[in-house]
């Protein structure tokens, strides 16, 4: 398993609501960390194509997000709280 970024687009309120609940249903607990509003970070699954099925995706051309993979490699000042999900997700990779 890896960690993955979903990035939700700006303006596309109905999309992001949509998705949002998708993400907190499809992801539950700790395979979800909500980074910002548009932002959260999901594991659990291999492959972007998995995070985009689980989450409706796939099936519907009106929910608009980018999945992207993280390849361990960042940095950065943040909560203790997403570096703490961040390792363990790696962990499980």
């Amino acid at each position: 398993m890896s960690a993955f970024v979903i990035l939700l687009h700006e303006n596309e309120p109905l999309s992001n609501d949509k998705l949002r609940a998708s993400i907190e249903e499809k992801f539950p607990g700790s395979e979800h960390f909500r980074f910002s509003e548009n932002a959260y970070l999901v594991t659990g699954v291999s492959l972007t194509s998995d995070v985009t099925e689980r989450i409706g995706m796939e099936e519907s051309d009106e929910l608009y997000a980018a999945v992207l993979r993280l390849n361990g490699s960042y940095t950065g000042n943040s909560w203790a709280r997403f570096w703490d999900w961040l390792g363990a997700a790696e962990k499980t990779a």
